[in-house]
């Protein structure tokens, strides 16, 4: 009997020190039988958080004893109850208290927490937040839960689920990456149903250690890069500000000064003329800045700058939509973002503040200020969800409004479509697209009314033969809908023909034929017919600014024509008389045969003169019709370019 007792204290003795080379320390109090401990059931907290959150991300530098898990993910932790006489173990169900007891950034860091730490990381009794301590929360925050003495939350089983919350003023708030991966934390947990209720005559105790990465950036550290960001662009400004006031000043001040020097001596130092001087001044002072922000807005500078920053905001939004990318560097992409949300704010202030109220007249500044409104919302309600500081039934209410409006991320996304507002051809495709839909209104009625119809008939008539695509309105309508796109029309045939009905193919066939090959190619010709009204539109408005320039070009030709004609003419007609006056004084000519002579040389002047202005006309109108094919030339290629 002796020797029995000794081999189970031995074997007991053995599984306690394996245990503690396992990084876990577990701990039997009185009452509790011989060779029993608790334990952390680690492949089955593995295995039930991988369930849960449908994926798991091990940590890209793991270490060996302390389980990984992703920072985002629940966690459901489980635990067991160890025999180790025996080597069986049974799960462990009774009530236990969840204390973040120690913890480090490093493995080597790690270290045991104070007992006024313990209290002020876990205990629900000096908090102000509502039902979350600072470190972890409740995945479904309970109604009510029971609480210890010491304010410690008592959980119960593995009914209870985890999920990371480290707020600012706890040891893994505001975390910052060593390299260019997300931060990591080391937790130790200790585990223990002291001062409980559900096994008051054995206590146990189990420390462990879990590694938790992917922590997320912290909001107020967000809003530190904001700040950063704009102390920045708000430096350049000012010195581009400085640098066009001190060009202005320069070719001001000589002028003002002449002024005053013409004034001076002729007017007296009034008391009330410095008020005046004042007002002017900073009313100049303003008009000048005004004229910079507006010189700022209008340079095309801003607007490259901009579809840089929407280029950039594009690829960390694409970053994100890749899980590896998103595990290892969310808090760097995250800082990225954050800093590119000055630009957008900048840029709709500055346009507000210049253009006023025409400045939500045009379309796409609404679709910008949407954008920017739905970003500033987000990154709002991350600042107070991250606050804490509330507490009774009003914080409970905004925890569930935060957390129904966090949906407004999602709008994020629509940040590409400013690249929209750089590219004109993208502009006009949009707009024809939003112009045709007034027109394509009267089709989707009538598409939507046969669809309708069909699903009647189908419904009635091939119920039977497949309940599983015709077996209520709604599946026959998604059915239908499915055949309109022909995608395995085939295979809902054959399943009717093989129940008894082979005649589904003339339905379907009408089917397809009224709602695929009518109303589907009236949709798109109502597109076609609309973007060619468009492209008629560019070119009407093209040529109704070429014929002015046109037309201005042929009066300036023709006016320098009539006067080199009229001038030529004039030296002309000087010449014939010059020539007439010396045959008259010479006296062989009579005087009938000198205005003969006269009227001769007057009919072959104008003859002269009638010609040329048909050369200019000639050498006109050859001018217009080359230039009329140049110009035709110029459009087809920028038509075929666009």
């Amino acid at each position: 009997m002796k020797a029995t007792l000794l081999v189970l204290l031995l074997s007991a003795v053995a599984g306690m020190l394996t245990c503690d080379h396992q990084h876990s320390e577990q701990e039997a109090g009185p009452g509790c039988p011989l060779g029993k401990r608790l334990a952390f059931d680690r492949n089955t907290t593995l295995e039930e958080s991988k369930r849960l959150n449908n994926e798991y991300f091990d940590c890209p530098n793991p270490e060996p004893g302390a389980p990984c898990f992703y920072y985002g993910h629940v966690f459901y932790p489980f635990f067991v109850i160890e025999d180790t006489v025996v080597g069986e173990s049974d799960r462990f169900h009774d009530s236990y208290t969840f204390k973040v007891v120690g913890g480090g950034r490093t493995r080597e860091s790690v270290r045991n927490y104070s007992q006024e730490e313990i209290l002020k990381f876990n205990s629900l009794r000096d908090s102000e937040s509502y039902q979350q301590t600072l470190v972890w929360t409740f995945d479904d925050v309970p109604d009510s839960f029971p609480l210890t003495k010491e304010g410690f939350i008592v959980m119960r089983g593995a009914s209870n689920r985890v999920r990371w919350l480290c707020q600012r003023n706890s040891p893994c708030g505001d975390l910052t990456p060593v390299n260019h991966l997300d931060p990591e934390f080391y937790f130790v947990v200790e585990v223990s149903n002291m001062e409980t209720a559900g096994s008051p005559f054995c206590e146990y105790t189990v420390r462990f250690e879990l590694h938790v990465h992917g922590f997320p950036l912290d909001p107020v550290r967000a809003l530190f890069f904001h700040q950063m960001t704009m102390t920045f662009v708000q430096t350049i400004l000012i010195c581009y500000i400085g640098h066009c006031w001190r060009l202005k000043r320069k070719t001001v001040y000589t002028k003002t000064r002449d002024g005053l020097d013409e004034q001076e001596g002729h007017e007296q130092f009034n008391a009330g003329d410095v008020g005046v001087k004042v007002g002017c001044t900073l009313r100049s002072c303003f008009l000048q800045l005004y004229h910079i922000i507006y010189s700022i807005v209008q340079n095309p500078v801003l607007d490259h700058v901009i579809l840089l920053v929407v280029l950039l905001d594009t690829s960390t939004l694409m970053a994100h939509t890749f899980q590896s990318v998103t595990v290892t560097t969310s808090w760097c992409l995250s800082a990225v973002n954050s800093c590119l949300l000055v630009f957008y704010v900048l840029e709709a202030l500055f346009k507000i503040l210049i253009q006023g109220r025409t400045y939500f007249r045009n379309p796409w500044n609404d679709l910008d200020f949407f954008i920017v409104l739905m970003s500033l919302l987000d990154f709002v309600l991350s600042l107070v969800q991250s606050g804490g500081g509330f507490s009774s039934r009003q914080a409970s209410t905004l925890f569930r409004v935060l957390k129904t409006l966090k949906g407004a991320r999602v709008f994020r996304a629509l940040r590409l479509l400013k690249a929209i507002r750089f590219f004109k051809g993208l502009q006009a495709i949009l707009l024809t697209c939003l112009q045709s839909f007034r027109s394509m209104s009267s089709i989707l009625v009538l598409m939507f009314l046969f669809l309708f119809i069909f699903a009647v008939v189908f419904r009635e008539m091939f119920n039977e033969s497949d309940p599983e695509h015709f077996g209520s309105i709604f599946r026959t309508i998604f059915t239908l809908f499915q055949i309109l796109t022909l995608d395995d029309w085939s295979l809902i045939y054959m399943t009717s023909r093989d129940n008894g009905a082979p005649h589904i193919i003339y339905f379907m066939s009408l089917y397809i034929l009224v709602e695929l090959f009518t109303f589907l190619n009236l949709f798109i010709a109502v597109l076609v017919d609309n973007f060619q009204l468009s492209i008629c539109k560019k070119r009407h408005h093209k040529s109704q600014k070429s014929p002015d320039v046109k037309e201005g070009e042929a009066q300036s030709t023709k006016k320098a024509v009539e006067d080199l004609d009229v001038s030529r003419t004039e030296i002309e007609e000087e010449f014939y008389k010059e020539a007439l006056r010396h045959a008259s004084s010479d006296g062989k000519h009579s005087k009938r045969k000198i205005e003969l002579t006269k009227r001769y040389l007057q009919l072959l002047a104008a003859m002269d003169q009638h010609m040329q202005k048909y050369r200019s006309q000639a050498c006109l109108l050859d001018n217009l019709v080359e230039t009329f094919f140049m110009d035709q030339d110029e459009e087809t290629r920028s038509d075929a370019v666009e």
